[in-house]
């Protein structure tokens, strides 16, 4: 009896103290009450060690993103278990191209009051208007860990702050594309990336263009929020600091992409290897 009172005890006393597997947290009872987690041992013990690889899928843990962005975004990041964050990156950045790359190369470029350019000149200006979207996410990256880093008191790594922008750029992308795919592929709408170029006041006025625009601020909002709840800061102060990052950047990669890819036509256009 005695014996069994000492084994219910420790039992007790292993669950209280005991660490969820998946996020990381201290946990209590048969589920772990940040994740779901299954805590309990035995039979589910072992399935929970067979089933953890699942749990921490690409698909598992974008589900759990979409239940709660902002907090599972910053949990996923706080969480020292999780280290798949560059694989979940390059997973929604796949996604991306799948669904976005084939609309923007099948669109063709406005150049409001200028002549019609190739087929060949629109590809090259399409290529590189993806890889300015690369750039200025790098730029954006460098200048808010800075600006972040210099205005708060919380002691953030640069590591953490790659983890957290891994997992919040691998969450966004796949959203973005795939409302591209339905609003421009399907629909033949006004998309997102439809103010990037020249638009007239109808294209302003339509549903899709509107119901774009409110996207747009939902997803600098998410940004704006995980990046107060990260960094512990004021919702204000946190607004104007990535802004400020965002706006800077998009100014610099416009500029370096406009060099870089002037620069590329020269080259190509004197070689024969493009027509303009």
């Amino acid at each position: 009896m005695i014996l069994h009172m000492k084994r219910s005890v420790a039992a007790v006393d292993a669950v209280g103290s005991a660490v969820c597997a998946d996020c990381g947290a201290a946990a209590s009872g048969n589920f772990c009450s940040t994740c779901g987690a299954d805590l309990r041992q035995g039979a589910f013990g072992i399935l929970g060690s067979v089933t953890a690889p699942v749990r921490r899928s690409f698909p598992a843990v974008y589900l759990k993103l979409l239940r709660a962005p902002v907090r599972h975004t910053v949990a996923l990041a706080e969480d020292p278990t999780y280290r798949a964050h560059v694989s979940f990156l390059l997973t929604g950045i796949a996604i991306f191209c799948l669904l976005f790359v084939p609309i923007l190369m099948r669109a063709s470029l406005p150049v409001a009051g200028a002549a019609p350019v190739s087929e060949s000149m629109q590809t090259l200006l399409k290529v590189l208007s993806q890889v300015g979207v690369y750039v200025g996410a790098a730029i954006t990256f460098g200048l808010a860990y800075g600006l972040f880093r210099y205005f708060t008191r919380v002691p953030r790594t640069l590591n953490a702050y790659f983890k957290l922008y891994c997992i919040a750029f691998g969450f966004v992308m796949p959203l973005y594309a795939a409302y591209e795919f339905v609003a421009r592929g399907l629909f033949g709408g006004v998309g997102m990336s439809s103010f990037n170029g020249p638009m007239t006041a109808e294209q302003w006025s339509t549903p899709t263009a509107l119901v774009s625009i409110g996207l747009a601020l939902l997803l600098w909002g998410y940004f704006v929020a995980i990046h107060r709840r990260f960094w512990s800061m004021p919702l204000w102060k946190a607004t104007v600091l990535y802004v400020i990052a965002a706006v800077v950047s998009y100014k610099l990669s416009f500029w370096l992409m406009f060099y870089v890819g002037y620069v590329t036509a020269g080259t190509l256009i004197s070689s024969g290897l493009l027509t303009t």
